[in-house]
Order: structure tokens, then sequence, then C-alpha cells
């Protein structure tokens, strides 16, 4: 069986943790403890291979309540995670949704049914915009990006001049169910999110190639202007069996002008 996790140091102090499902959390290392930020699907022990990292007291921070991002959560004590979010994680923590999704990829669809974590049940304590955590010489600050879900947040790493957009701002943001902001709400969530532009320099993501650079943000920002004015390509996109259309034309989620950051948005979001 192939490995179910491996690690990339990206820095004295941060470590990229990727699971075999293809997506990935990160891990932040300050001299007192350590934050895990999401916990991927929840495939095998992920607590156990964070310990192969450090032997610093880890606690954990969720984005958002999406089943690739919380689904390993229940190995760990302390759990942080906006409470916004409480319905998303409801809905997509359903095991029978997990398993579902589990077995409906190529590289997880042999892993056994009991080598998937259960959902978290209860202790998830509340996180907002704004909060912070010292972890000894480096601290996070919790930036809200509403839009892809309603508490979905942003850990900006303040001495690594580094931020976490995750699913918040990428290369397909997906406003796509119930739980998902109109396009008009998440750009007003990307005009807060700009506002710390000045206090990072690199961009990281749990999914595809997980960098960006830092222009990222205006594209994604010019993708709302396009569809609130009637002006994007309004390419027609299957995804997760939602029937979307994407802002900019692209193929494998490359953009055709080259640029990076789309948005692949319900019709009726698109206000």
């Amino acid at each position: 069986m192939k490995e179910i996790f491996s690690s990339e140091k990206l820095s004295d102090r941060l470590y990229r943790i990727t699971e075999i499902s293809g997506v990935c959390c990160y891990l932040v290392v300050g001299d007192n403890k350590a934050c895990l930020l999401d916990t991927c699907c929840g495939y095998g022990d992920l607590k156990a291979f964070v310990a192969t990292i450090t032997d610093k007291p880890v606690f954990v921070v969720l984005t958002h309540g999406h089943h690739d991002h919380m689904g390993a959560a229940a190995l760990f004590d302390e759990v942080y995670m906006n409470p916004a979010d409480k319905p998303v994680f409801d809905s997509f923590g359903d095991m029978e949704r997990r398993l579902a999704d589990m077995k409906g990829h190529e590289e997880t669809s042999f892993i056994p049914d009991d080598n998937l974590v259960p959902t978290l049940t209860e202790g998830i304590r509340d996180l907002h915009e704004g909060d912070e955590f010292d972890l000894g010489g480096l601290n996070i600050k919790m930036i809200a990006a509403k839009g892809h879900t309603p508490g979905i947040l942003c850990p900006l790493l303040i001495e690594e001049r580094t931020i976490i957009f995750g699913d918040a701002c990428g290369v397909g943001v997906l406003l796509f169910d119930e739980f998902s902001s109109t396009v008009s709400e998440y750009r007003e969530s990307l005009l807060n999110l700009k506002q710390y532009e000045n206090e990072y320099d690199r961009i990281y993501r749990n999914h595809g190639t997980f960098t960006s650079p830092k222009e990222l943000l205006d594209n994604v920002i010019e993708c709302c202007d396009l569809i609130l004015s009637g002006k994007d390509d309004h390419q027609p996109v299957n995804i997760h069996g939602f029937h979307l259309f994407a802002a900019k034309e692209q193929e494998y989620d490359k953009r055709l002008d080259g640029k990076e950051g789309n948005i692949k948005y319900l019709q009726e979001k698109a206000v």
C-alpha cells in the first residue's frame, strides 16, 4: 500500500503534510507549541505522523467545515473552528457521505472503511476573525474570508509573512451550494482580505499546486466584477454533481489566458 502521508519542510517553522487523497494541511511549529492547520480527509493516523515532525503539544485550527479539511480532527484534543461553519461541518461530516467520497477516488478506493477517522462529534472550540495564537516566537492571526463557506478563515503566519488561503481564494473557488455566499458577498470578503496583502509574501493553498502568486487575489476580485457585470466567460462546468459556470474559460483548472484565479459558481449566486 502506498504511504498515506508525506511531508515537505517549507521553512524552519512550517511544514506541508500531503495526504494520499491529494489534499494537504500545514503544520506550524513555534518554540512552545505547534498548530495543525486543517486535518485533510481523515485517512490513517495523522496525529502519529505529526509526532514524527515535532514533539511540541499540537492543537488544530480548521479553516472551514468541509470533509477534506476536518477529516482527522477527532484524533486531537484541542480543535478550533468558526461556529458559522458548524452547519457545513455537520453536513459534510456525515460518515456515509465521507465514505462515498473515499470510494469515488482512485487513490483512496482501496483503503478499508475502518481506516477513515470518525467525524469529531463534540468539543470544537469557537474561533473568530481577529483571534490570534501565540506559539512562541510565531503568531497566527485569523482573517475572515466568507464565500466558499460562511465561516471560512485564512490563517496569517505573521513572522513567516505567509498566508494560507486554503479554499478561500484559489484557482477555482467554489460558490456551489446552500452554504456558499453570493458573488457580491464574496467580493466584500476578498476586499477585507486585501487589507492584509502587505503583511504576507507567500500564499499557500490545500489543493493542486498548493502555492500561488500574490496577484491571485486581484485576479479573483476581477472575476467577481466580471460575473456581476455579466461579462465573464460563463463556461459550463460540472463539479461534484453541481452544474456551475467558470468565470474565466479554463482547461484542467488552468485559465486559457494564462492568469491564475477563477470562480466556479451556481447561476443563482451571480448577484
